[in-house]
């Protein structure tokens, strides 16, 4: 099957209309939806569930992280062992385990301990949807 130019350019335009319906939708459809309640911060519930949300994410890369440092580290040990390969060969991979396995922690450390907190996460959601 071959497409000529004006299957494409077709094709593009509906992609396009399909895109703005979107866009204008989750544009008019937020709004409404987070005026409801007293004085805009009401929001039923939904900041309490996303928070959870949030935090189970961060359990969740605190594990993988944990995984990922013991992955290099098991790695590299295994390829200067058994592969007789040079610490320089393998510290790369060292580095970067230690840097993803790292990143959450580092991020801790940029932020703060206030940008941990549901009400921080909370605080900048309803800065920008009341602006």
């Amino acid at each position: 099957m071959k497409l000529n130019d004006q299957d494409i350019a077709n094709a593009r335009r509906t992609l396009k209309t399909i895109a703005y319906a979107v866009a204008s939708v989750a544009l008019f459809a937020t709004g409404a939806a987070l005026a409801q309640g007293t004085g805009g911060t009401s929001y039923g519930g939904t900041d309490k569930r996303v928070c959870s949300f949030f935090e189970d994410i961060n359990g969740l890369l605190s594990m993988a992280s944990i995984a990922v440092v013991t992955i290099a580290v098991i790695f590299s040990g295994y390829q200067i062992a058994f592969a007789h390969k040079r610490i320089g060969d393998v510290a790369p991979i060292l580095i970067g385990g230690v840097f993803i396995g790292a990143a959450g922690q580092i991020a801790t450390m940029l932020i703060g301990e206030e940008g941990e907190k549901c009400t921080a996460m909370v605080m900048h959601l309803s800065q920008y949807m009341n602006a």
